[in-house]
């Protein structure tokens, strides 16, 4: 018999994430974990509206989203502690302008480009709605495929009722393979 915990967000963990995004002209980064996946295209981002990055996004249109491995936890978990309208963040991260003008951070294993098609506000959080432009992906965490490994990648996930950060990148079957 299972136990009615209330209402509660139970669909963690999900990756932890830097948004990165040109506020006023200048970079700023934001850890984000409140990130899915709704269609083959298109991705969103869920932040409360007080973020400093928010009003960059509204602006421009252009954001980035990179996952993080563990080495870059120091750097995200400061760009999620320290408001932008704060402390400028702009040099946390080497980076680089994408091809459609979102920065793209030089140490990322994986990083999406992406443009702002949509935002679904709620009371308290803006909700982009992203086409991915672009996925930047590091050489050595390709398959044979070309495609993007997650076990070489090994993204940061985050897990909200404890605020832990917990590894990841180990598989454990393939899909469609029990029987």
């Amino acid at each position: 018999m299972k136990k009615n915990v209330g209402s509660l967000l139970a669909l963690y963990p999900t990756p932890a994430t830097i948004v990165g995004a040109k506020v006023e002209g200048k970079v700023n980064w934001l850890l984000v974990a409140h990130v899915g996946i709704i269609g083959h295209d298109r991705i969103l981002i869920s932040l409360a509206k007080p973020h400093f990055t928010n009003q960059g996004i509204k602006d421009t249109g252009k954001v980035s989203v990179a996952l993080i491995d563990e080495k870059m936890l120091p750097k995200a978990d400061y760009v999620g502690s320290n408001s932008g309208a704060k402390a400028d963040k702009s040099e946390v991260f080497a980076w680089y302008e994408g091809e459609n003008g979102a920065p793209i951070i030089e140490e990322a294993p994986l990083v999406l480009e992406c443009e702002v098609v949509d935002n679904y506000e709620t009371e308290t959080f803006d909700n982009f709605v992203l086409k991915i432009d672009a996925t930047y992906v590091e050489e050595d965490k390709l398959d044979e495929n070309g495609k993007p490994d997650y076990e070489k990648i090994a993204p940061v996930l985050f897990e909200f009722p404890s605020y832990s950060y917990v590894a990841s990148g180990k598989i454990i079957g393939k899909c469609l393979s029990f029987k």
